[in-house]
């Protein structure tokens, strides 16, 4: 095993997805959330996502994410989307990850 794998692993990481296929799955499902449950006036949002250049942009693009799909639908569907949104950050961007201490 390769030095930067073991401490990947060590940190919790994974090294399965290349950077770039972890990013344009969370941009995929950022955009498919904001198209399902978003008028059509988010085009500002939209570019956003679709110009991230990393995991941390599109991860500091999820609270814009909701305040689209709350002012559109409700909070309960926006915090239900951001939930599974989230989730695929884990691994990849260490605010995603929880804490071994928990809250502290």
């Amino acid at each position: 095993m390769r030095l930067r794998e073991s401490f990947w692993a060590m940190l919790g990481r994974e090294t399965s997805d290349t950077p770039d296929e972890v990013i344009e799955a969370i941009r995929a499902a950022m955009l498919h959330a904001l198209d399902t449950y978003c008028s059509n006036n988010h085009y500002a949002l939209d570019v956003k996502i679709s110009f991230a250049t990393d995991v941390s942009e599109l991860w500091y693009l999820r609270p814009d994410l909701m305040y689209s799909i709350s002012a559109s639908q409700s909070e309960r569907v926006a915090h239900k989307a951001l939930v599974n949104i989230t989730a695929l950050f884990k691994g990849h961007h260490p605010s995603a990850t929880p804490s071994r201490f928990g809250a502290l």
